[in-house]
């Protein structure tokens, strides 16, 4: 049986390209995103400026959901306790 060549729909290559073009040299990977993530969320609240190892977290966090889901978690109980 010969293997099936599957194409991408054009969503799927506009989403590609958006990733693409979201990419830096160096970013985090899950791991370091979240040894970090508190420290981002901090600076979010009190509108610190990042600086470029927090920055790799915010980048982390636009690209992967499951991360950003740990951070809005985060989030949500740091603004309760305030």
């Amino acid at each position: 049986m010969k293997p099936q060549n599957p194409s991408l729909t054009a969503p799927q290559v506009k989403g590609l390209v958006q990733m693409i073009g979201l990419t830096r040299d160096r970013e985090f990977n899950c791991s370091e995103c979240l040894e970090h993530v508190s420290e981002y969320a901090e600076h979010q609240m009190t509108g610190q400026e990042l600086d470029a190892a927090i920055a790799c977290i915010e980048q982390h966090l636009k690209l992967c959901p499951e991360c950003r889901e740990e951070y809005e978690a985060l989030l949500k109980i740091l603004r309760a306790g305030a």
